[in-house]
């Protein structure tokens, strides 16, 4: 009598089903709940590249990139509000499609979202979000959702508050990059993001490039107070959009140095006399950075 499937010990059913994409390891998943104590306990085969979240009024597109030996998958899930049920379009070796009553869209969307980071044993390449509604519901939706492994996040959406929402989800210590594109912001190498509740706090960051708007000297203040705070002096941060008057009501005139064509103000560093903070208007942008105290031109002020 030949053996039953799941008869076969845990090591060589973990290798068979290290050869199962996504969507064929969830197939597998809902036959039995052996085999679905499995999958959930072992995560195997899940080597989800890119999670792509699109929404666009009633509509969400879930769009997930997988690798298996040798092979790249995608899945493709389309979710659409329908009267008072959700219209679902699934995209993996042709076209399936099904209407479930009493469900709302985006219910629909986050279940298969968490099934998703539940499957996956590595870190996630990168996580795409671009919509609207979708932000709304992501912090009630995702509260008992374990923070997701992810190497880098883009979000397209409206405000801050939307970047926030989606660091609270994630594990920041494998994150490495963040791009929030309407609000040009890009944040690249993440040291030691203790917290991820305020994206502001650029001070776990290697380098980083804001654009602000309605600039004002209270802002360039707290930018300037902010900056000071940090313990590590690798830092390197690049304002946009800073008028020159403006630095000027909020610091006073720039230092003048000898051969120097751009203007530079130096301050000290809080409890470091070694290292002072020098920040820079070059032309575009203002550049701020700690250097050796020694570095400063003779006849420089050094403001506090």
């Amino acid at each position: 009598m030949s053996p039953s499937f799941l008869e076969i010990p845990d090591l060589p059913m973990e290798m068979i089903m290290n050869n199962l994409d996504f969507f064929a390891i969830q197939s597998v998943r809902k036959t039995c709940w052996d085999l679905r104590n499995f999958i959930d306990d072992k995560k195997p085969g899940m080597g989800i590249e890119l999670i792509s979240i699109i929404q666009r009024d009633t509509t969400v597109n879930l769009t997930i990139f997988d690798t298996i030996p040798e092979n790249l998958t995608i899945t493709n899930i389309n979710y659409e509000k329908h009267e008072n049920a959700c219209k679902i379009c699934v995209t993996y070796n042709g076209h399936k499609n099904k209407i479930v009553q009493n469900l709302n869209f985006l219910d629909a969307v986050f279940h298969d979202i968490k099934v998703a980071l539940n499957s996956q044993k590595s870190t996630i390449k990168k996580v795409f979000v671009d919509g609207d509604t979708f932000f709304e519901k992501i912090e009630e939706s995702m509260k008992s959702q374990k923070p997701f492994a992810t190497e880098s996040i883009e979000i397209r959406g409206r405000c801050l508050e939307h970047v926030r929402q989606i660091m609270r989800c994630a594990d920041p210590k494998y994150l490495k990059s963040i791009e929030y594109s309407k609000a040009a912001i890009k944040i690249y190498e993440t040291v030691n993001l203790e917290s991820s509740k305020n994206i502001q706090n650029l001070s776990h960051f290697i380098t980083a490039s804001i654009q602000l708007e309605n600039l004002d000297v209270e802002t360039l203040r707290a930018i300037k107070e902010n900056f000071l705070q940090f313990h590590e002096y690798d830092k390197d941060l690049v304002v946009h959009n800073i008028i020159e008057n403006l630095f000027i009501d909020a610091f006073g005139a720039a230092s003048e140095s000898l051969g120097e064509i751009w203007k530079i103000w130096y301050f000290n560093v809080p409890d470091n006399k070694e290292k002072v903070l020098k920040v820079k208007n070059a032309f575009m942008f203002f550049e701020f950075k700690f250097v050796k105290k020694c570095d400063v031109p003779e006849g420089c002020v050094i403001l506090d």
